[in-house]
């Protein structure tokens, strides 16, 4: 029976989610402060990579911290005063890195992650949205043997899921990809992963499509919930009270205060990233490059190269750092020689994070008109058409596609 249905957040994972919704014959509304696409979604990184099945938090990781908290620059920062906040957040986070964790972890990453590009398929058919696809491989480079050692088993957990691995020694990289510096020993590449060249573009256009096709999109900022018996009757938000049947909360770093007044506490904590992007940067590689040691993402896209990383601990208040935006562009001119940065653009936004990377899909186990899908971390392109597909499953009454006990939210 179709339902009325409001998605509160309209990133990727939203959008997505309202347009499976419709999809299924729905009337749907989808809600946010801001236009479709402009907070996290705007700076992705671009990366669609089925087999990205690496939690986060990995065994060892552990001797790693000391050094990065050291470097203001380096690939982790934690603003000292956040610290006492965040810092249950970061021993949940390190024992999620166990060895006897984190292979289950890198299994329910498979079952959200692998179906990526099928289930994309319908929505970016149907908007005309394809152009925006390229499965032109993803190429990782290590600057030592050591570090390609390092990784060797986030390369297992990959190879695990069944896709090809090709590893290249310095000689292949030169060849292989020619725009890169000579500082690099060891690689491995993976040639059905690829990019998106324009995460805003997408999240716009699948917003306008959702549109075009009857959903209805609002721009409001909500604030909580009047409650009935079953679970929410109404929100409230900047421009009064709405009616609502059924929920879906889809709000990023922001779903965590909406969890909390519906009784759940989850510990989701902002991984704040950063870009550069570079209108004319003259030397642009073939495909996505990732650089494992500098944890840095080079993305070609429609306008431009994206150069993507780092996590900051600070909150949601903090102002942006923009010194770290710099690290990326001098990382990345020592990468790619001969990079051109005039007129580039720089963005800092909230990467969702619980402490064993992943998100929160499911109904709400004490409301029965309130679905979650957030705290995707650094995920939420890549795992974004799966996560709908399973929304509209669960509020159209049919059995998950997935095993969704990994995602509950009383897991904490």
């Amino acid at each position: 029976m179709p339902k009325k249905v409001t998605v509160i957040g309209a990133g990727i994972v939203g959008t997505v989610c309202a347009n499976y919704l419709l999809r299924d014959g729905h009337d749907v509304t989808l809600i946010d402060r801001g236009e479709p696409g402009a907070m996290t979604s705007f700076g992705n990184t671009g990366g669609i990579s089925p087999a990205s099945v690496v939690p986060i938090a990995m065994p060892g990781m552990l001797w790693d911290i000391p050094k990065w908290l050291l470097d203001p620059m380096g690939p982790l920062y934690v603003k000292w005063s956040y610290l006492p906040t965040c810092l249950p957040w970061l021993v949940s986070f390190l024992r999620a890195g166990s060895a006897n964790r984190i292979r289950a972890i890198s299994d329910a990453l498979a079952a959200l992650n692998m179906p990526t590009f099928d289930a994309y398929a319908p929505l970016l058919t149907a908007a005309g949205l394809q152009h925006l696809f390229h499965r032109t491989g993803q190429l990782f480079v290590y600057r030592s043997d050591a570090s390609f050692a390092k990784d060797k088993l986030g390369i297992e957990l990959k190879k695990k899921t069944g896709v090809k691995v090709d590893i290249l020694n310095a000689a292949e990289i030169s060849q292989f990809e020619p725009s890169l510096a000579p500082i690099f020993a060891r690689a491995h590449y993976i040639e059905t992963h690829g990019h998106c060249k324009n995460p805003f573009g997408l999240v716009q256009g699948l917003a306008d499509h959702f549109v075009r096709q009857g959903g209805r999109f609002v721009r409001e900022d909500v604030s909580s919930f009047e409650m009935g018996a079953a679970g929410p009757t109404a929100i409230r938000t900047s421009s009064g009270r709405r009616g609502v049947d059924t929920v879906v909360i889809t709000a990023g770093i922001w779903s965590r205060e909406l969890a909390r007044q519906l009784g759940f506490k989850v510990p989701l904590e902002s991984h704040r990233g950063y870009h550069v992007t570079l209108p004319d940067p003259e030397i642009t590689p073939r495909r996505m490059v990732l650089s494992v040691d500098d944890k840095l993402a080079i993305t070609p896209m429609e306008m431009g190269l994206r150069l993507a990383g780092t996590v900051e601990l600070a909150g949601l208040e903090t102002p942006p750092n923009y010194e770290r935006a710099q690290k990326l562009l001098a990382l990345g001119r020592q990468i790619l020689p001969g990079l051109r940065s005039e007129g580039f653009t720089q963005w800092m936004g909230h990467r969702p994070c619980t402490p064993d990377s992943l998100p929160v899909i499911g109904r709400s186990p004490k409301q029965r008109n309130v679905y979650m899908a957030f705290g995707h971390g650094h995920q939420g392109l890549l795992a974004a058409s799966k996560t709908g597909q399973v929304v509209a499953e669960l509020v159209g009454g049919r059995a998950a596609s997935i095993d969704l006990e990994p995602f509950r939210i009383d897991r904490f």
